[in-house]
């Protein structure tokens, strides 16, 4: 298990929702949706973390931590409609596919035996 300064993600996740939910109890004006999507993102940040040590890499992950970054922001009102979100995904997989592509190459095929 990939470790986050010596402690697990799942750890890091717990702790952060903790204080989030304190911060909350204390007066900070977020609604519900927000806090959700608060947890979604950090979620996805700490599995995206631990995944980088994972060969090969798992680009659905890297993904999934794009598609939740700006799932919060459009929660915290950046001014994106669904087409533009839509795009800003799009974008974001061409741009990881050309990187990822210039760090990877074919295997080569093995034969088929009947």
């Amino acid at each position: 298990m990939k470790t986050i300064f010596g402690r697990e993600p799942a750890l890091w996740l717990t702790l952060i929702q903790t204080v989030v939910a304190l911060a909350v109890g204390l007066g900070l004006n977020v609604t519900g949706e927000q806090v959700g999507l608060i947890n979604a993102a950090a979620g996805a940040v700490l599995a995206l973390v631990a995944a980088v040590a994972v060969r090969p890499f798992p680009v659905p992950l890297l993904m999934g931590a794009i598609q939740a970054a700006i799932a919060l922001g459009v929660g915290f009102g950046l001014a994106l409609d669904g087409g533009q979100v839509g795009l800003v995904n799009a974008a974001a997989a061409a741009l990881v596919g050309i990187v990822l592509r210039m760090h990877v190459s074919p295997v080569e095929a093995k034969p088929v035996r009947y």
